[in-house]
């Protein structure tokens, strides 16, 4: 197999084999239920033919630097990297490949799950940031579904590289290599998020701290009720009235018969 690769390509093959993670399958089943679990959106595009797809905007080669006010450059660069990489998926002949039918169904199935998420969870995450631009939660889902979809695609690239046509494979190391860009990016956006929540979390304590100085510093007023201090009247006992005394009359003689 190796003999009917060309040097260049066998160049390029080594060259993803060498970034795929060991954890490939893992993170292919991650993917997965990601997808399934994210509610269903706007499609992003129909796949491109051939020549469409020799015809599509080319992306720029590096992501821009996204700040923590300034995310709109990174998402457009991971929506155009979606549509482009959508279509790349879909011109694959896996069944053309001169290889086992259990590696042809593992490429399938991956190519399946990648198309999944770049129409359905990406836009729907892309979406979440553009809402919250500056939420650390929404920007780290992007990162992690990023992440998921750089080592899973990173492995159809390496299939399509050992058993594919160039014509299949370089396309997708170009789009591998855009996704790496956008994932470094937003990475280093969360870790402006991250600086900026602290710098805010700072700032509060130091204008929380002086305040409690200030109320524990200010003398605690007694106030004494005057009232309590007079001593309560004693009030003289009433004497009972003597109980009057009870006669009783003196019984009559009976008349002798």
């Amino acid at each position: 197999m190796a003999a009917r690769l060309s040097d260049s390509r066998a160049g390029q093959s080594h060259f993803v084999r060498k970034r795929v993670s060991m954890k490939s399958r893992w993170y292919f089943c991650v993917l997965t239920v990601a997808t399934l679990a994210l509610p269903v959106a706007a499609q992003v595009g129909a796949p491109a033919s051939g020549s469409a797809a020799s015809a599509r905007p080319v992306a720029s080669s590096a992501a821009p630097v996204a700040g923590p006010g300034n995310v709109s450059p990174l998402l457009a660069q991971v929506q155009a990297t979606a549509r482009n990489t959508t279509a790349d998926v879909s011109l694959l002949s896996i069944r053309r490949w001169k290889v086992a039918n259990d590696t042809k169904h593992d490429a399938e199935t991956k190519a399946e799950s990648i198309q999944r998420n770049l129409t359905v969870a990406l836009p729907t995450i892309v979406s979440q940031v553009q809402a919250s631009p500056n939420d650390f939660a929404a920007n780290f889902k992007l990162y992690r579904n990023l992440d998921v979809l750089y080592d899973v695609l990173a492995s159809l690239a390496e299939s399509a590289g050992a058993f594919g046509s160039r014509n299949e494979f370089d396309p997708l190391a170009t789009d591998l290599d855009r996704i790496d860009q956008a994932r470094r990016a937003l990475g280093d956006r969360l870790e402006a998020l991250a600086s900026a929540k602290d710098a805010e979390i700072v700032r509060l304590q130091g204008q929380v701290k002086p305040a409690r100085a200030a109320a524990s510093a200010k003398p605690k007023k007694v106030i004494v009720d005057e009232d309590d201090k007079k001593p309560a009247k004693k009030t003289a006992a009433k004497k009972k009235p003597p109980a009057a005394a009870t006669v009783t009359p003196a019984s009559q003689p009976t008349n002798p018969q």
